[in-house]
Parts: structure tokens; C-alpha cells; sequence
């Protein structure tokens, strides 16, 4: 690996989705649920100090799947889990300080990713990159200058 890469390894967390389909190997599918996929594969490298959850997004056309993973710092992850929409779907990952039975709709990201959108089908593996970034706060305030429109009435 090149100094360049890793660096940027060193830096931001990478988070890998491999979506495979195991389908076609076994008649075990034949009661699977059209519209999902059979597994996702979730690979995360060196989990930082201040992460105890992350939470994975996956938005399809007719539902959203999350997907929430208690980790440890220092950590590399494996996981795999099922049941992801079929079509255009997208990912967005989140990691909390927090574990994940204590992360609340309310509860404030401390790394967020953006949205990555690909296709995902049964017939072939389709892989997602998701890079976290730190998860800046502010208070933005917006106000609006009351001036009046200085035009005449009569349009001329």
C-alpha cells in the first residue's frame, strides 16, 4: 500500500459493504421473501475511541432496513446480516459514542457517512464503500432584512 493510502486508512475509518447472493446453491431459497437479498456482508477496519455503535441504512423504494452493531474500540468487524431491498438502494452509515441499546431517534452521530447509492440485485455481488467523517455541530442562525420592494404600483 502506498504511504498516500495509508494515511488516509490511518485517518478516517473505511466501512465495506459486500453484498453477495448466495442463491442457486441449495432449494433453501425457494421460501425466501422476493425483494431481499440473502446476505450482506459488513467489514469494518480499526473501530476509533470514541465509537460503540454503528448503525447501517439501507433505503430502498418501498422500505428502509437499519442495522445496529455494538463494537469496541480498535476493533476490526465482520458481520453479516439479511433481508436488504432489491433495486436502487442507499446506504448511509452513522457511529455513536453511545451503545447501541442507548442511541435514541434523538441521539446526535459522532461520525456520519453520505449517502452512497448502487444497485442491488440477486444475481450478482455489488460492493459499498462508506467513509465516516467527524460529525460537526453548530447553531446556524438565519434572520431576513425587512425591506419593503421599492417598485412602483403601477408597473412603471
Amino acid at each position: 500500500m502506498n504511504p498516500i493510502s495509508r494515511l488516509v486508512l490511518a485517518i478516517v475509518p473505511l466501512l465495506t459493504l459486500s453484498l453477495f447472493s448466495v442463491l442457486g446453491c441449495d432449494d433453501s431459497s425457494a421460501g425466501k421473501k422476493p425483494g431481499s437479498v440473502e446476505q450482506v456482508t459488513l467489514h469494518i477496519e480499526n473501530v476509533p475511541t470514541d465509537v460503540a455503535c454503528l448503525r447501517i441504512t439501507a433505503s430502498g423504494a418501498d422500505r428502509q432496513v437499519e442495522h445496529d452493531l455494538d463494537v469496541t474500540e480498535g476493533q476490526s468487524v465482520t458481520e453479516s446480516f439479511s433481508g436488504l431491498p432489491i433495486g436502487t438502494v442507499v446506504f448511509q452509515a452513522a457511529a455513536y459514542s453511545q451503545t447501541c441499546d442507548s442511541v435514541t431517534k434523538s441521539t446526535v452521530p459522532s461520525w456520519i457517512s453520505e449517502e452512497v447509492s448502487i444497485s442491488v440485485s440477486l444475481t450478482h455481488s455489488t460492493s459499498v464503500s462508506l467513509t465516516l467523517y467527524r460529525n460537526g455541530r453548530a447553531k446556524v442562525t438565519v434572520g431576513f432584512d425587512p425591506e419593503v420592494d421599492a417598485g412602483s404600483d403601477d408597473g412603471g
